[in-house]
């Protein structure tokens, strides 16, 4: 990594804001230093003495407002009034309940299942459903004899949820229920119960006379995975309904039955899209080498005789397969003469990542067999720091797809970390070459950085002084890319960038300056700022975060206090950001001096910026202050910092803070937890602390409560409740924390809940990551992001804001000053600006 940071990159990428344009832009949602509770406590007093009135209008009216209560007096009263004699009381009471996940409430409200009112039936089995009891099971049982259809599956549905084994031989009873919706719940139940003792009577139902039923059948005997019922669900490839059919080829799938590919191939090719799209899917399931020759045999026809190089159903389904598939498509690689066919077979293998099929690539190429670009695109995933120089001879090739499909590739196998000074002269040349575009040409010189290669820095100087800005900015990101190794002309370039007309240069400059600039360049920027002369202050102040973070001196360090002494507004949030990411004890010793002041947004940007200090006792010691801070969204920062600093003596404090009425506090003090169980590799701390937040009212602390889980490798019992938050929860983050968690460990009912979530979640951000496998962690770096309102190019001090970080975890809070958040220890991967949660 040749001696830098790796924290400098994340900052050049997300630093581009000061006075020009924002990262990321979303509608902002102003803090209230108020609202410290979901109602004021006279109110939550008031709706208490309303449930005790005689009027019982007035009781209805209080218990419809006990959801906003909050779980700390809700679920009380909640449970309190489900005994009212009045039945739409309780009706609302149980509503209530179910929202705060009030325990205890399906052992009250089971007695309502022998009430005459059908409403209390009905609603008895739908808080059994959300809030499962062994008490219930029993209840549930004979409630599928209930006179009413609809009270019938309630029961059903609430039975499946109950996970008990006691729950299968009552809903087996009842496979023939008279109505067609009855027996589509029973037959889900079955599924979401995975009893094997449910495949065979489901077999007997794949012919029942509801096309409807018969279609849930075959769901469900893919659901429960058990190979017996291949045949059957064979027989179902002939039903006269095309959703049965489909869902008979997805169940095939899942059932993974080899013997079944003969009779799945002809889907193939079917006239129905959905049908072919099932019937591909299936044999990629399947991954026999029967299936993988039907799949093979596939390639360059139908929807993938195209030759793009995009993915297609067949390509996706031969990656689905994963390995297994490899083989199959070398051979075709070494045998084609169509280049269609050919350039399939070299898309998968990229997307797979084989590696070791790259020189096959390579040699297909050269034999013709498979056209430049498409054997450049899957370089980028199978290639190798061998193919380099391969990649090297298309950089000025006269066809712009395959300059660009060059310049991609290169960009993926050149790492900085791991200088490569082969690419120098080869890229020089093409820069000098008339045909590569402008854009092409500003891709061509950051490629220059990617070597690493201190002999490439000559080059870029010259660059950084051309007047194309779009070429210049390049130039200057490509010299910042280097570091130190591209020695005093690169830092004279990048402060002579400083001083450019244009204020895009100047912040370019800038973070590449903090990225790579030496102890000279500190010195003539700390005079720059002492001067008086007129300067670019932001980008002068965001190149010295940089540089004191890789270089820091207690005399730099004091220049740097005493402007902070004179400073006020958004440069006052710059200059902490240069001290607080300064590694020594004079800077830590600045912060605890700002940390004192009466000012909450000094207080506030010191609890962000005290995460630069893992293992420093002074900066754990004031971020555990600060936790406790007056002004809450200093204390939600100071919990998210503890996060990096913190360890197991912290747990109490962060789980009393993540039960509070605020949201960020509470939502930040959750993260910590999963983060710092995480860091101790501590699962069964993060089960004690965080599973009781999994069921928080709150959707943002319960979200980041399972991405805390899933961070930390731990689970909640058997998994049952973080199956339920997966199929029901209504916060999309919410489900999204539930599939990592699932995915980290699968049992096979966690495999299940994934696959469904797979096919049926409403929202494809969340069905990605269930078919995704969880990320691998990762370093950490400076992260610095402007948050503006949307269609602005300002940004807004004191802004609410949510950052979802590329371990699945939510950071919440307000913006500083300069409309910015600052985190010099966030996750490495992608950020996500998401909409703030709206303060109650």
């Amino acid at each position: 990594m040749s001696g830098r940071p790796r924290s400098s990159r994340r900052l050049l990428r997300t630093a581009l804001a000061a006075r020009l344009s924002l990262l990321l832009v979303l509608p902002v949602a102003v803090s209230a230093p108020a609202a410290r509770a979901l109602e004021w406590p006279d109110v939550a007093e008031r709706v208490e003495q309303d449930l005790q009135s005689p009027n019982a209008s007035t009781r209805r009216q209080a218990a419809h407002r006990l959801p906003a209560l909050g779980p700390g007096r809700g679920r009380s009263l909640a449970l309190l009034s489900l005994g009212d004699l009045d039945d739409d009381v309780r009706l609302a009471a149980a509503d209530a309940a179910v929202r705060l996940k009030a325990s205890g409430a399906t052992d009250q409200v089971v007695s309502w299942l022998n009430a005459p009112d059908v409403r209390l039936r009905r609603k008895a089995c739908e808080v059994a459903r959300a809030m499962p009891s062994p008490h219930a099971v029993a209840p549930l049982a004979r409630s599928l004899g209930d006179p009413e259809a609809e009270v019938r599956a309630a029961a059903a549905a609430a039975l499946g949820r109950q996970a008990s084994p006691d729950a299968v031989p009552p809903l087996l009873g009842r496979l023939d229920d008279p109505a067609p919706q009855v027996r589509m719940q029973i037959v889900a139940a079955l599924a979401r119960l995975g009893d094997r003792r449910a495949v065979v009577p489901l077999v007997g139902k794949v012919q029942d006379s509801s096309p409807e039923v018969r279609q849930a059948v075959a769901r469900a005997l893919g659901d429960l995975g058990d190979a017996r019922a291949s045949s059957a669900l064979v027989l179902s490839l002939r039903d006269q309904s095309s959703d049965v059919r489909r869902e008979a080829l997805g169940a095939l799938g899942r059932v993974g039955a080899a013997d079944a590919v003969d009779a799945i191939a002809p889907f193939t090719s079917d006239r129905t899209s959905s049908l072919r799209l099932a019937a591909l899917s299936a044999l990629g399931r399947i991954a026999s080498v029967d299936a993988l020759r039907v799949l093979v045999h596939a390639l360059g026809t139908g929807d993938d005789a195209g030759g793009a190089l995009e993915a297609t159903p067949v390509r996706e389904a031969l990656i689905a397969a994963g390995p297994p598939a490899v083989e199959p498509l070398r051979a075709l690689l070494a045998s084609s003469t169509s280049p269609v066919r050919a350039t399939s077979a070299a898309w998968v293998l990229g997307v797979l990542r084989a590696t070791p099929e790259a020189p096959a690539i390579v040699a297909a190429m050269r034999r013709g067999a498979l056209p430049t670009a498409a054997a450049l695109r899957s370089l980028v995933g199978a290639g190798t720091a061998n193919e380099v120089p391969v990649v090297l001879e298309f950089l000025a090739d006269p066809r712009p797809a395959v300059r660009d499909e060059a310049i991609e590739a290169a960009m993926a196998l050149l790492d900085p970390r791991h200088p490569d000074g082969r690419a120098v002269e080869p890229l020089a040349a093409a820069l000098r070459d008339g045909r590569p575009s402008a854009a092409q040409r500003a891709r061509l010189t950051t490629l220059l950085g990617r070597t690493g290669a201190a002999r490439a820095a000559p080059l870029l100087v010259d660059l950084s002084r051309t007047r194309d800005t779009h070429l210049r900015v390049a130039a200057l990101d490509a010299l910042g890319t280097i570091g130190p190794a591209g020695g005093a002309d690169a830092d004279e370039a990048l402060l002579d960038g400083l001083a450019a007309a244009d204020p895009e240069v100047r912040l370019h400059a800038a973070v590449a300056l903090g990225e790579s600039g030496g102890g000279r360049a500190r010195d003539v920027l700390l005079a720059r700022l002492e001067s008086g002369t007129e300067v670019d202050r932001p980008a002068v102040l965001t190149a010295l975060g940089g540089l004191l973070a890789r270089s820091p001196t207690d005399l730099a360090i004091a220049q740097i206090e005493t402007a902070l002494a004179l400073s006020a507004g958004a440069e006052r949030d710059a200059l902490l950001d240069a001290l607080g990411r300064a590694p020594s004890a004079a800077g830590v010793r600045a912060l605890g001096a700002a940390a004192k002041r009466a000012e909450p947004d000094d207080r506030r940007e010191v609890a962000s910026l005290l995460a630069a200090h893992p293992g420093d006792p002074t900066a754990l010691a004031l971020a555990r202050g600060l936790v406790g801070d007056r002004d809450p969204s200093v204390g939600a920062q100071a919990a998210w910092t503890l996060g990096t600093l913190g360890d197991a003596s912290d747990g109490k404090t962060l789980a009393a803070l993540a039960e509070s009425s605020d949201q960020a506090a509470a939502s930040n003090a959750a993260a910590a937890l999963g983060r710092i169980a995480a860091r101790l590799r501590a699962p069964q701390l993060a089960a004690r602390l965080l599973c009781p937040l999994a069921v928080e009212p709150r959707s943002p602390a319960r979200a980041n409560a399972l991405a805390g889980l899933a961070l930390a490798g731990a689970r909640c019992g058997d998994g049952t409740a973080e199956r339920e938050l997966l199929d029901e929860d209504p916060s999309d983050d919410v489900r999204a924390a539930a599939a990592s968690m699932l995915a980290r460990s699968p049992t096979e009912d966690d495999l299940r809940a994934l696959e469904r979530c797979a096919r049926t979640d409403p929202s494809g951000a969340v069905a990605a990551r269930c078919r995704a496998r969880p990320p691998r962690p990762g370093g950490t770096g400076a992260l610095l992001v402007y948050v503006g309102a949307d269609g602005s190019a300002v940004s807004r001090p004191d802004a609410g804001y949510a950052l979802l970080m590329s371990d699945g975890l939510i950071r919440r809070g307000v913006t500083d000053r300069r409309g910015a958040v600052v985190d010099p220890a966030a996750p490495e991967g992608e950020v996500t600006l998401r909409p703030p949660t709206p303060v109650p």
